[in-house]
């Protein structure tokens, strides 16, 4: 025998809510799968960064070292605060609709998703900021990018204000400016980097290389938070009713910055990694020179422009005995060699 459906009262509103519930509750069930799913690829990455760095002997690794705590922290944080808010909306107050569907507009943790994405994209945003700078040495070149991170947080900031106050119109227009100064942030980021390295190259092949190595790593950091950050300010203008469907991109948008500055990272320790190996591998045992060198890949400030701004400490030990016009050649080869590879490790700043 079939039983009869259960009925329960409810008011226009909260009847309507149900009847859209793939719009009201939709974006937040998937966009929590998805932030969960990211939150597994930056433990990984985390991981990997704390293998593969060196012990900090600088200010500038123990900056590093900080900088993935808390943006992990961050992570894991906003994480736990989508799981509660899909436990509420569906679990605590699934029998209430007349209360869940006033939870994206009254309740703190649900209505302030967006600051914690734009937080932790400010964060990020300032690493790349400080890199440029060490790249350009020139703070005024910085000027603008620190002016369209602080606009953003504002325009977000500003935006939470308004849902609380129930302006929705304001709401829509603050989280414009928001994410125009994103986007805003995020281009001038990568412009200034991409030109300041096209400024060191020196013809050299070994400069060159680097060079080309360092400017598809600013590309392929820098694209997809640009590209999310685009594709949730296009869909806030687009979306009209369904605008619920934009916290989709917005939940992935904070994980995907952090994302881009641990490949970042990882890509410096990479380097590292391989250039240690590759001057071990350079050495000449066999004969009458040994040359050892040391590098270190680390952004170092630098004081005046005509310095070497990698640490490197070179040793040549010539045997007397077979000191010849061999030798001579062979040190004048080695003396282009070197110019090189100061060149390259000038580049190298750029890590």
């Amino acid at each position: 025998m079939a039983s009869s459906p259960s009925i329960i009262s409810l008011s226009p509103a909260s009847a309507a809510f149900v009847n859209a519930r793939t719009t009201t509750l939709g974006p937040w069930v998937l966009g929590t799968f998805l932030d969960c799913i990211l939150l597994g690829v930056i433990f990984c990455q985390t991981f990997t960064f704390f293998q593969t760095s060196p012990h900090p002997t600088s200010s500038l690794q123990r900056y590093y070292r900080c900088l993935v705590i808390t943006v992990v922290f961050l992570s894991v944080l906003k994480t736990s605060q989508l799981m509660g808010i899909v436990w509420v909306q569906n679990v605590a107050e699934f029998a209430n609709p007349d209360v869940a569907r006033t939870l994206v507009s009254k309740a703190w943790f649900q209505v302030s998703v967006p600051l914690m994405t734009g937080v932790i994209g400010a964060i990020v945003q300032s690493f790349y900021c400080l890199r440029f700078y060490m790249l350009s040495q020139n703070w005024m070149l910085c000027v603008p990018i620190i002016g369209a991170i602080c606009v953003g947080l504002a325009g977000v900031s500003l935006s939470l204000a308004s849902i609380l106050a129930g302006n929705s119109q304001a709401k829509v227009m603050w989280l414009l400016v928001h994410l125009v100064a994103v986007f805003v942030a995020d281009l001038l980021n990568t412009a200034g980097t991409i030109y300041s390295l096209k400024q060191r190259h020196s013809g050299l092949e070994r400069t060159t290389q680097l060079i080309n190595r360092l400017l598809r790593l600013v590309f392929e950091s820098a694209l997809p938070p640009t590209i999310l950050a685009t594709t949730d300010l296009i869909m806030t203008q687009t979306l009209g009713s369904k605008l619920l469907w934009h916290l989709f991109i917005n939940m992935a948008l904070g994980k995907v910055y952090v994302l881009s500055l641990l490949y970042t990272l990882n890509s410096i320790n990479a380097y590292r990694v391989r250039d240690h190996y590759s001057s071990q591998e350079g050495n000449s045992y066999g004969g009458n020179t040994h040359r050892s060198r040391r590098t270190n890949l680390e952004l170092v400030p630098r004081v005046k422009t005509d310095q070497i701004f990698v640490q490197t400490q070179v040793s040549t030990h010539i045997s007397p005995s077979n000191f010849g016009p061999a030798q001579t050649t062979t040190s004048m080869n080695d003396e282009f060699k070197e110019r090189d590879d100061v060149s390259s490790e000038r580049a190298r700043y750029a890590l």
